[in-house]
């Protein structure tokens, strides 16, 4: 099964620890584990926080981009 990392990446694709501590706050779900499956992280995107749009991987990294946080795989 292939499982994936959250992370807060600036312009420049570094890891930005900072602008983490705010995102944090504000999904905490996203960071209560250190990897998450494709399932988990379209239930968030579609059913998180008081959300009711039921939604799949295609629109995963829109949704994603939309509240500033990436998500890459976990390949080690």
């Amino acid at each position: 099964m292939k499982r994936y990392i959250i992370e807060v990446r600036d312009e420049k694709g570094r890891l930005d620890m900072d602008a983490e501590k705010v995102k944090r706050d504000e999904h905490p779900f996203l960071f209560q584990k250190p990897t998450y499956s494709m399932d988990q992280l379209c239930r968030y995107m579609s059913f998180g926080q008081g959300r009711d749009n039921p939604s799949g991987p295609m629109e995963l990294p829109v949704f994603m981009q939309s509240i500033g946080i990436t998500y890459r795989q976990k390949t080690w």
